[in-house]
């Protein structure tokens, strides 16, 4: 096989697993109200399953990956879609809220590891100039999630149950699995430096500075985002099915992002990174008044998604260049700290709600954060110096 082809494998298999794995974490929004309402909880209650599976993610990722840092990628990932199938399913049958909290959980752990593995595949498959598109297809699987599986998962939801949801879930993940063991080859995987060399990456001020990067960006983005149903009903006065409608453009609005987070070169993330920030920052903070107009809502939803779906693999990719050997474990803390945002997300939502202020304002409430994290990112432009650019392809080569 040509290493073009390989590269096409690799890509599609990806994107794929990524596909059925961001189905899973984010169907759960679209279903909220129906959940809450058959498990006897309030929709706060509901939403901390939301929370739980970001701490599981923050938390668990990067312990497994230190855990599984000397196992073959492809291995490995297969283990990581089996153990989602299993979650997926558990999900579909879980009697109460505990046992679908329980299998949240694993789901969460499986998602925590499979973005640190899938990223490192992802960057071994292409030389060095075409690492920031490499990671954008892994989060166009991510993107074509929020496009196909949560609206469909939404509708399948609204008309069914909640519970063939995650029936579809279960389904998408067994074919990514499937695609990982019939098609993803051996790559090259750098030895693991082990955990006390990995650290030294975290004294880096640009590493450190692009995981609060991180943080404060999507906290405001998954404030509105777990809200986003119920707010689209309520607010702007659409009826339940031509919700899914407008998860479908947010979902292309994420499709989008990432395709243009794809063409920016490696290089030039640091300065490029703030512009989407803003704008991201500009439309949560201006969301209570366009959820007024129906129109005004729609294109708001697809704003927010390009927007955060342009600074989530430029950042991804930053911080796996600026850490060297440590790439692995420094994506994992990234993937963790994404989910840290998505724990704080539905907390301060539920804050503003439980306040009084209403469904209009959660959006506004969580643009401070992301404007906080446009100021960060700023600093980070500054002191990250250019370096070299390489043009030598990285080899793929059979770990055993």
């Amino acid at each position: 096989m040509s290493h073009f082809s390989v590269v096409v494998v690799i890509a599609f298999i990806l994107m794929l697993s990524a596909f059925a794995v961001g189905t899973s974490e984010f169907i759960i929004v679209g279903v909220l109200p129906e959940l809450a309402a058959d498990l006897g909880v309030d929709v706060p209650t509901a939403g901390l399953l939301v929370t739980a599976y970001a701490v599981s993610v923050a938390l668990g990722g990067p312990v497994l990956t230190v855990l599984t840092g000397r196992i073959a990628r492809r291995k490995l990932l297969i283990s990581v879609m089996a153990l989602a199938l299993v979650a997926s399913l558990g999900s579909a049958l879980a009697g109460d809220y505990a046992l679908l909290m329980a299998a949240r959980v694993v789901a969460a752990l499986a998602q925590g590891l499979f973005f640190a593995v899938a990223s490192q595949i992802a960057v071994a498959a292409v030389p060095p100039e075409k690492r920031t598109a490499a990671i954008a297809k892994v989060v166009n699987g991510v993107a074509l999630s929020t496009i196909l599986g949560i609206p469909l998962g939404t509708l399948i939801g609204q008309n069914y149950g909640w519970r063939a949801s995650f029936v579809l879930v279960s389904a998408l993940t067994a074919i990514g699995l499937l695609g990982v063991v019939l098609g993803t080859p051996k790559v090259a995987h750098e030895p693991d430096p082990g955990v006390r060399a990995s650290l030294f990456a975290f004294g880096r001020r640009t590493v450190l500075l692009g995981l609060a990067t991180t943080v404060l960006s999507f906290t405001g983005l998954i404030t509105a985002f777990t809200y986003v149903a119920p707010a689209l009903r309520e607010v702007s006065g659409f009826e339940p099915g031509w919700v899914t409608g407008v998860l479908l453009v947010y979902g292309l609005g994420t499709l989008v992002g990432s395709t243009v987070a794809g063409r920016v070169a490696p290089d030039r993330i640091a300065r490029v990174l703030p512009v989407p920030l803003g704008v991201l920052g500009v439309m949560l903070l201006a969301q209570g008044l366009m959820l007024e107009s129906k129109v005004a809502a729609v294109v708001s939803v697809f704003a927010l998604g390009a927007s955060a779906f342009t600074a989530g693999p430029l950042i991804h990719t930053y911080l796996m260049g600026q850490a060297g050997s440590a790439a692995g474990l420094v994506a994992s803390v990234n993937i963790s700290a994404f989910n840290v945002a998505a724990a704080l997300g539905p907390m301060l939502g539920g804050v503003v709600l439980t306040s009084g202020l209403g469904l209009r304002w959660v959006g506004t409430v969580g643009g401070v954060s992301t404007i906080l994290g446009v100021g960060v990112a700023l600093v980070v432009g500054r002191l990250t110096t250019v370096p070299a650019r390489s043009t030598a392809p990285t080899p793929l080569v059979a770990h055993v």
